[in-house]
C-alpha cells in the first residue's frame, strides 16, 4: 500500500494557507484533493466543515464533522465545531451535549465554555417562558463559572467580564459573586471586594471560605474588628478551616505591629502565647520525632534552607540576591525551599545563584519537616515570620538541629522551637532579649543588605522643589503603616511648610475606598486634599523608583517604619526622616540611616521629628548636596557591602553551629525534629 500521508500533510497545510489567506476556493480544493488520497481523513473532513459553516452551510457543515468524528471520536475541537453549527441552527437540544462532550474530552477547552454559555444565554433571550429563560441562564452560569476558571489557571484576560456575565445572569448565585469578590480582592480592590463578599454571604451564609474572603477584604481595610469577626464566623462554620484558623490567628498579630498604643511587653505575649498553643497542638508529633543524625563537627561545611513563599518581586526576593549571590559556598551549601506559585523574573534570576532548589508549596507540614530531612540540613532558616506564605507551622516541630528566623518579620515569632533571630545592636539593642522566645544573633554591621538591580533603577533627577518651586514631602510605604500618630506628625509639618505637598504612593491607593479613607484622616487634622497626591501601582520597578524624581524629602512611618522603601528612597537621593521607636519595626530607619552615616535624620521624639523635617525643608541647598551625593554615599557604605554582609552572616552560621555542636550534658535532651 501506498503511503500518502506526507502528501495529505502538505495538501492540508497547503489548504490552510489559502483559507488563511481568504483564498477560501483554493482552500476548498486542497482539502478534497486530500480526502481523494484518504477520503475519511479527519482533519480534511473537519476543514471543510468549517469552511461550509462560514458560508452557511450548516447542514453540510453537520455532516462533514460526523464523518470525521467517526475515524477520530476522541477529538474535542470537532465536537467543539459540531456544537458550534448546531448552535447557528438554533438546536440547542444538541449543541450542548456536542460541547459538553468536548469538555470531558478535554476538561480546559476555553472555546467550549464560551459557546456553551453563548448558546444558553441566546436560547434564554429567545425564551417565551420565564422559568424556561431562567433555568437557560443558570446553565450559562455552570459553564461561565468553569470559564473564568480556565481563564484565571491559564492567565488570560476576561476573568472578571465572565464573572460579572455569570452574575448577571443568575444573581442568585452565591459562587459566581464570591469568585467576582476574591478576584476584586487579587486586584487590589478590598472595598468592592467586601461588597460583594458580603452578598454572597448573605446568598448562601453557610460557606466558611465567604466569611474567611470578606476577614481577608476588611484587613486590607483596616478594619480590624470586622475582620476578626469574620474570621470568628468561618471557623463557626468549619472549625478546621486552615486559613481562618491562621488569619485570626494573625490578627492578634500583626495589626499591633502598627498600633503604637500596644506595648511591646502586650505584643510579646501575644506571640508567645501563640507559639505556645501552637506547639501544644504537635506535642505528640513531637514526642514521636527522632534525633538528628548531622555530624556534630563544628567547622564541616553547613547545609543552610531558607524557607519563604516570597523568593520572587518582594522586599525578601531582592534582600536575599546579594547574599545569595556573596556566601561562600565552600563553607555554606545553600537551599531554597520556595512557597512561591508563580514564579517571576527575580525568581528566575535566584534559580540561576549556587542554590539548590526545592518547591514547597505542595507540602504539608510533615513533608516539609521530611524534605529537610532528607536534605540533611543542618540550619533551617524561615523568612516570613507571620506574614503571608509562612510555614510556621511545620516549625513548630523542631525542623532541623538549627532554627533561625531573619528578615520578614519585625518581631518573634514565639516559637520556642527557633533558636535564634538575625538582628543587630540598633534594630535590637541589649535589653530586647525580654521580648523573644529565640536567642538573637546580632550582625555587626546590619541585619539586611541593600544592593539595588543598577539596570532597574534610573538616574537620580534633579531636586522637585527647584524645578516646580514647591516643596514636595513623600512616602511609598504599605498605608498599614501610616497611623494615626503618623497622619497628625505628617499634617504638622504640611503646617510648619506653607505650600508644601505631601506624594503617597502604594498598590492600595488604587482602591478608591482606600484613597477617600485617607483623605479623610488628613481633612481630620487640617490638611485639603489639594495638598495630597495619592497614587497607585507603577508599571514596573524602574517606573516605581523613577517616582522619587517627584520627592524632595521622604516620610518614614511609625511604629512600624520602611526598610524597602527607605533603602530605595536613599538610592533615589532622597533623604530619608524616621522617628526612633522602642522595638525592632520602629528602629529599622535609625539602623538603615546609621549604616550611611546621617544619624541626624532619626529624631528622638515626635517633635524633633517634626523640627528635622522642617529645617531640612527650609535648606535647599543642603538638600541638593544631598540628593547629589546620596548614591555614592550609599555605594560607600557597610549596608551595600554585600561580600562584608555575606562574611558577617556566614560567621553567625558558624557560631550557631558551633553553639549546638557543644559537648552535650548528661542531663540534656537531644534535640528531635
Amino acid at each position: 500500500m501506498i503511503d500518502f500521508s506526507a502528501r495529505i500533510e502538505a495538501l492540508l497545510a497547503e489548504g490552510i494557507n489559502h483559507q488563511s489567506g481568504e483564498r477560501f476556493a483554493e482552500a476548498e480544493r486542497s482539502y478534497r484533493a486530500a480526502l481523494q488520497l484518504d477520503p475519511a481523513n479527519p482533519q480534511a473532513l473537519g476543514l471543510l466543515g468549517m469552511l461550509a459553516g462560514m458560508f452557511g452551510h450548516f447542514q453540510p457543515a453537520i455532516d462533514l464533522f460526523l464523518k470525521a468524528l467517526e475515524r477520530d471520536p476522541d477529538n474535542a475541537d470537532l465536537y467543539h465545531n459540531l456544537g458550534e453549527t448546531y448552535r447557528h441552527l438554533g438546536e440547542i437540544g444538541k449543541a450542548i451535549p456536542a460541547f459538553n462532550r468536548a469538555l470531558e474530552l478535554r476538561p480546559d477547552h476555553i472555546a467550549s465554555f464560551r459557546s456553551a454559555a453563548d448558546t444558553a444565554i441566546e436560547a434564554a433571550d429567545k425564551a417565551t417562558s420565564p422559568i424556561h429563560a431562567a433555568e437557560l441562564r443558570r446553565m450559562a452560569t455552570k459553564f461561565l463559572l468553569p470559564l473564568a476558571n480556565q481563564l484565571r489557571i491559564k492567565n488570560l484576560g476576561g476573568i472578571e467580564e465572565a464573572l460579572r456575565e455569570a452574575m448577571r445572569a443568575s444573581p442568585e448565585n452565591a459562587e459566581a459573586v464570591h469568585m467576582l469578590a476574591a478576584l476584586l480582592q487579587e486586584q487590589g480592590q478590598p472595598t468592592d471586594a467586601a461588597q460583594f463578599y458580603r452578598r454572597a454571604i448573605e446568598l448562601d451564609p453557610s460557606k466558611a471560605d465567604y466569611h474567611n474572603g470578606l476577614g481577608n477584604a476588611l484587613y486590607a481595610l483596616q478594619r480590624w474588628d470586622d475582620m476578626e469577626r469574620a474570621y470568628h464566623a468561618a471557623i463557626a462554620i468549619d472549625a478546621a478551616h486552615p486559613l481562618a484558623r491562621r488569619n485570626l490567628a494573625s490578627t492578634r498579630l500583626m495589626p499591633p505591629l502598627y498600633d503604637d498604643t500596644i506595648s511591646p511587653d502586650e505584643i510579646f505575649e501575644r506571640h508567645r502565647a501563640w507559639g505556645q498553643a501552637s506547639m501544644r497542638a504537635v506535642a505528640a508529633e513531637s514526642a514521636r520525632a527522632a534525633p538528628f543524625t548531622n555530624s556534630r563537627e563544628p567547622e564541616r561545611r553547613l547545609r543552610v534552607a531558607f524557607l519563604s513563599g516570597d523568593f520572587g518581586n518582594h522586599p525578601v526576593g531582592h534582600f536575599v540576591r546579594p547574599l545569595f549571590t556573596a556566601l561562600d559556598r565552600t563553607t555554606v551549601e545553600v537551599f531554597c525551599y520556595s512557597e512561591l506559585e508563580k514564579p517571576d523574573e527575580i525568581t528566575k534570576s535566584l534559580q540561576r545563584l549556587d542554590c539548590r532548589w526545592r518547591n514547597t508549596n505542595t507540602l504539608d507540614d510533615a513533608a516539609l519537616r521530611a524534605q529537610l530531612r532528607t536534605d540533611s540540613i543542618d540550619i533551617a532558616i524561615d523568612l516570613a515570620g507571620h506574614s503571608a506564605k509562612n510555614r510556621l507551622s511545620a516549625l513548630a516541630v523542631r525542623a532541623a538541629p538549627v532554627t533561625a528566623t531573619w528578615l520578614g518579620y519585625p518581631a518573634t515569632t514565639g516559637l520556642a522551637t527557633i533558636d535564634w533571630r538575625f538582628t543587630d545592636a540598633i534594630a535590637d539593642p541589649p535589653g530586647q532579649e525580654a521580648f523573644h522566645t529565640e536567642k538573637l544573633m546580632r550582625l555587626p554591621n546590619g541585619f539586611l543588605c541593600y544592593q539595588p538591580s543598577t539596570l532597574q533603577a534610573p538616574e537620580v533627577e534633579a531636586l522637585p522643589a527647584k524645578r516646580w518651586g514647591t516643596l514636595t514631602f513623600g512616602s511609598f510605604n504599605n498605608p498599614h503603616k501610616i497611623s494615626d500618630s503618623t497622619i497628625r506628625c505628617w499634617a504638622a509639618i504640611l503646617g510648619a511648610v506653607p505650600h508644601s505637598r505631601l506624594l503617597l504612593k502604594a498598590a492600595a491607593f488604587g482602591d478608591p475606598g482606600i484613597r477617600q479613607s485617607f483623605l479623610d484622616r488628613f481633612a481630620a487634622c487640617g490638611v485639603p486634599a489639594k495638598r495630597i497626591s495619592l497614587h497607585s501601582f507603577a508599571a514596573d520597578t524602574a517606573a516605581h523608583l523613577a517616582a522619587y524624581g517627584g520627592v524632595d524629602i521622604a516620610l518614614d512611618p511609625f511604629p512600624y517604619n520602611g526598610t524597602t522603601t527607605t533603602c530605595e528612597a536613599l538610592w533615589m537621593g532622597v533623604p530619608v526622616i524616621s522617628l526612633i521607636g522602642t522595638r525592632h519595626a520602629g528602629r529599622v530607619g535609625l539602623d538603615l540611616l546609621s549604616r550611611i552615616g546621617l544619624t541626624e535624620l532619626a529624631a528622638a521624639d515626635i517633635d524633633a521629628y517634626v523640627a528635622t523635617a522642617t529645617a531640612l525643608a527650609g535648606d535647599l541647598p543642603r538638600l541638593e548636596r544631598m540628593r547629589i551625593g546620596m548614591r555614592d554615599r550609599m555605594r560607600s557604605s557597610v549596608l551595600y557591602d554585600s561580600t562584608g554582609f555575606a562574611a558577617d552572616f556566614a560567621d553567625a552560621l558558624r557560631d550557631m553551629w558551633r553553639d549546638y555542636c557543644r559537648p552535650i550534658s548528661s542531663d540534656e535532651p537531644v534535640v528531635s525534629a
